[in-house]
């Protein structure tokens, strides 16, 4: 059995028990789910505006404001990385927010760069706040005067989003941020991505094609059109069906992994 020595998207596997399905295991690809990688940015984007477009809907976020910094007002040692700048004067804005109102705002912002390198922040609320105090607060805390707000199509959010999550302008904002620095931001009222429940799966540095070649008879087979094999008209096998496999248990105890694997088989079944 071949071991991955280093992460690549789709080079590991995630194994376990199916919920309900007794004597079945679950065989899934491990994509990274990162903006970064071309395999993986397009079809995430497409989640995330549908997430967003569902928790404007939930929250009545039906205004969308964009804060813009004013270059003269960024200081020195933010010129190259005015993200830290706008995230700096951001901080000090909800604060301010939260005094006009007397309580957090529910928010989701999206971070972009302009063509100059100059960040500003896009974001869905759903308080009504003036223009002329926006710009005000917003200059207050170093942003700077050029503010914009206005009320948005609840029903079309995900069109309003489309112009700032496609993909080449976030390819063009991701390579001007920090590895690790996130794209979006939300208040702590919302998440963006649920919370995942615990399956009792397990994470294998062997790709998904060995365990289906292993497979006497993989059922529920699901293939992706990943960007990266579009060219070539090919498709990634992406999850499947079957029996415990030996080669996918690798060094476990065979009877504890059973053991452990029976009340989620009989999870649903009665």
């Amino acid at each position: 059995m071949r071991e991955t020595e280093h992460f690549g998207c789709g080079n590991f596997s995630v194994v376990g028990p199916l919920k309900g399905k007794p004597g079945k295991f679950g065989y899934l690809c491990l994509f990274c789910g990162s903006y970064r990688c071309n395999r993986c940015r397009n079809p995430k984007l497409k989640r995330v505006r549908s997430e967003i477009s569902r928790i404007a809907s939930e929250k009545k976020l039906n205004k969308m404001a964009t804060l813009t910094l004013d270059p003269k007002s960024i200081p020195r040692r933010y010129r190259v990385r005015t993200d830290r700048y706008l995230r700096d004067c951001w901080r000090k804005m909800r604060v301010s927010l939260g005094r006009k109102f007397g309580e957090s705002i529910d928010y989701v912002g999206i971070l972009e760069f302009q063509k100059n390198g100059a960040a500003h922040l896009h974001l869905l609320v759903g308080r009504f706040i003036e223009q002329k105090w926006l710009s005000d607060a917003w200059q207050a805390v170093g942003g700077g005067p050029i503010v914009d707000i206005r009320l948005v199509d609840i029903h079309r959010v995900t069109a309003y989003l489309s112009v700032y999550l496609a993909g080449d302008k976030v390819k063009h904002t991701l390579k001007l941020l920090a590895v690790r620095a996130r794209i979006f931001t939300t208040s702590r009222s919302i998440r963006l991505w649920p919370k995942k429940e615990k399956r009792g799966w397990w994470l294998r540095r062997t790709n998904l094609e060995t365990f289906f070649d292993a497979a006497a008879n993989p059922t529920k087979v699901r293939f992706e059109p990943v960007e990266d094999l579009k060219p070539f008209a090919l498709e990634l096998l992406s999850y499947f069906e079957s029996p415990p496999l030996q080669e996918a248990l690798g060094n476990r105890n065979v009877i504890k992994v059973l053991k452990a694997a029976i009340p989620i088989w009989k999870a649903g079944t009665s």
